[in-house]
């Protein structure tokens, strides 16, 4: 193993190394994922395999154990400092918000003063709304009281430029009564924010009372608007449009169709994932639970790793997954494991152990009723292709599902909370788990092991659109803008849409929810089609097949598949294409001459006439 990580494919590599022909044996006639977890977990080989010391040699992913940094704050505090003294307020906000990272949870007053100097940069950086939420959250954290007439007073004057004068009369007045308690300012200074405080008190009041005390503006909401279906939603499948319909028959399975005409354009699905993981390298620049991109970021109070960009989404992440996985994250990072093995875990940790003791009751049992994204036993019924899998696919699938089991074990999912001490290295000497989460490692493990197979097929890439800042002066009228893979995540009703290779929706994301529209008229009765990567327009015909057999396992047997549509570089201008008009069904494209003089032409596949005035016509009237 290099110094880079990846450390699992060398236990895996161990793993399978150690099995004799008995034991796999054994492994491959277990017939549920349960078994095959239990038994894998059991094996001497797991119990004596040493994390640890493949953890150590790994110099990437971040530190392990996890541990805040005091030193590196004040570090990054004083860089904050020497970018004020020489102007460049968007390095010194840059700075703080790193800083506040590396606060360890106890030291509240170290982490108020950085949310205050923060504050300072927003402010000249005219960032309105988010100086006053960082001043309100280094008050609450108990900002120095000798230092409080500084917040209080850059707070009134914020206020005071989004004409919200009722709230800055309450600022300037705690300005007053801050001022004091600010021992260390000079007695003159001091009279000097007082006399100005009042003199402000003064006029806002009397503008107020000839102005008959209007009411401030409501602050400004900066958050998106979570985006919505315009019209009605399907009754059994909320996540959709009512124009959606999902059919099933053996050959296709679950399947979209349209209920009516849909126009180019229209919404068609809305849907917020089941579970989604941003990507490790994104950690540090987008929120860890909505994937959008944090500019005024919050820290978890408990790990150096990730970032939140709310409160509100903080206390998700706290209350459910990150609670159990902020320990852990980075020897997660270090294994080198899929963004679908993380999906895989976050799909258990966020919810509590006791959730999935009740439902493994039902779980064999298909959900009836309406489809609720939320559902885990939704997840469950997602094809998996269990009955197609080889043994040694489900022995690396199951050597997987033991070492997430063995990361849920030291966070003390298996506990039902997560773990107040950090997680030590030598807890991963061994790879077993202890006798008394047996059940849990039958009962968990093999829901892992499942998700895994699910995920296979029915994960989906989430991209954020990234367009660089436009020079100055200069008119844009085509961005050079790139879509970059950012996070995976699993949307249940989108996984029942299946795959064209000219597919009749697009989708794009506000922030974790996708939303699908139709990119062509799409009549009623004809089926909704996605695509699951390979287009008809860039990719072969024979890679295209091949890439998603591989993937997918399934023999792509749509329209340009069958007619083998050529790609856009084999398309000229000198030739008109006319699909085959023949009494006798032909799947031939006729290539035609633009300056040809005919209008019969004969396909050299079945050799019959076709009139390409009608096609002419066509083309005409669509212009």
């Amino acid at each position: 193993m290099s110094d880079t990580g990846e450390f699992f494919k060398k236990f895996h590599e161990t793993i399978n190394n150690s099995l004799d022909d008995v034991s796999r044996n054994n492994f491959a006639n277990l017939e549920s994922n349960s078994k095959r977890v239990s038994y894998l977990c059991n094996l001497p080989a797991i119990k004596a395999y040493d994390l640890s010391v493949d953890i150590e040699k790994c110099q990437t992913g971040g530190d392990f154990p996890v541990r805040k940094d005091m030193e590196k704050a004040r570090q990054l505090k004083d860089d904050g400092n020497k970018a004020v003294q020489k102007g460049d307020w968007a390095k010194a906000l840059q700075f703080y918000s790193q800083g506040m990272v590396f606060v360890p949870q106890k030291e509240t007053e170290e982490l108020s003063i950085l949310y205050a100097n923060r504050s300072a940069a927003l402010n000249h950086l005219e960032q309105y709304e988010e100086t006053l939420a960082d001043i309100k959250r280094c008050l609450s954290l108990g900002y120095p009281r000798h230092l409080r007439y500084k917040v209080y007073e850059r707070k009134a004057q914020t206020l005071l430029v989004l004409k919200r004068n009722q709230e800055a009369i309450t600022a300037f007045q705690d300005t007053i009564s801050a001022l004091d308690e600010a021992n260390s300012l000079n007695k003159e200074k001091r009279q000097k924010m007082r006399t100005d405080a009042k003199l402000m008190l003064e006029i806002l009041n009397k503008g107020l009372t000839l102005a008959g005390n209007p009411k401030d503006p409501e602050p400004l909401n900066k958050t998106p608007p979570r985006p919505k279906l315009p019209g009605k939603n399907n009754p059994q499948y909320p996540a959709a449009s009512e124009a959606v319909h999902i059919d099933y028959d053996e050959v296709r399975g679950r399947f979209a169709t349209a209920t009516r005409d849909v126009r180019a354009g229209e919404t068609l699905l809305i849907e917020k994932p089941f579970s989604g993981v941003l990507l490790g390298e994104y950690s540090k620049t987008h929120c860890q639970n909505c994937f959008t991109r944090c500019l005024v970021p919050l820290p978890c109070p408990r790990c150096p790793n990730v970032i939140f960009c709310s409160e509100k989404c903080s206390e998700v992440a706290q209350k459910t997954y990150h609670g159990y996985e902020c320990q852990i994250l980075p020897v997660l990072w270090k294994s080198g494991c899929s963004i679908t093995c993380h999906i895989a875990l976050r799909m258990i940790t966020q919810n509590k152990r006791d959730y999935f003791n009740e439902v493994a009751a039902t779980i064999n049992e298909k959900p009836k009723g309406v489809y609720k994204t939320g559902d885990y036993r939704i997840i469950y019924h997602l094809v998996s292709h269990e009955d197609k899998r080889t043994k040694q696919d489900f022995l690396h699938r199951t050597q997987m599902a033991a070492f997430l089991v063995k990361l849920l074990e030291i966070s003390g999912y298996f506990d039902g909370k997560p773990r107040e001490k950090p997680v030590e290295i030598d807890e991963l000497k061994s790879m077993g788990v202890d006798e008394k989460y047996k059940e849990d490692v039958d009962l968990i493990g093999g829901l892992i092991l499942r998700n895994l197979q699910i995920l296979q097929f029915n994960a989906h890439e989430v991209f954020e659109l990234q367009c660089p800042k436009p020079r100055v002066g200069k008119n844009i009228i085509k961005h050079t803008g790139k879509s970059v893979f950012l996070a995976g995540a699993v949307f249940p009703t989108l996984a029942l849409f299946n795959h064209s290779c000219d597919p009749s929706v697009v989708r794009y994301f506000c922030g974790s929810y996708i939303v699908v529209r139709a990119v062509k008229n799409i009549k009623r009765g004809e089926e909704v089609a996605e695509n699951y990567g390979p287009i008809f327009t860039t990719v072969p015909r024979e890679k295209r097949q091949a890439d998603l057999k591989e993937q997918y396992w399934f023999d792509c047997a749509c329209i340009p598949c069958q007619q083998n549509w050529p790609r856009y570089e084999e398309m000229t201008e000198n030739y008109m294409r006319f699909k085959c008009d023949s009494d006798n069904p032909c799947s031939n494209v006729i290539a035609v001459p633009y300056d040809c003089q005919e209008f019969m032409i004969k396909c050299d596949l079945c050799e019959q006439h076709t009139n390409i005035l009608k096609g002419l016509k066509s083309l005409q009237v669509s212009s």
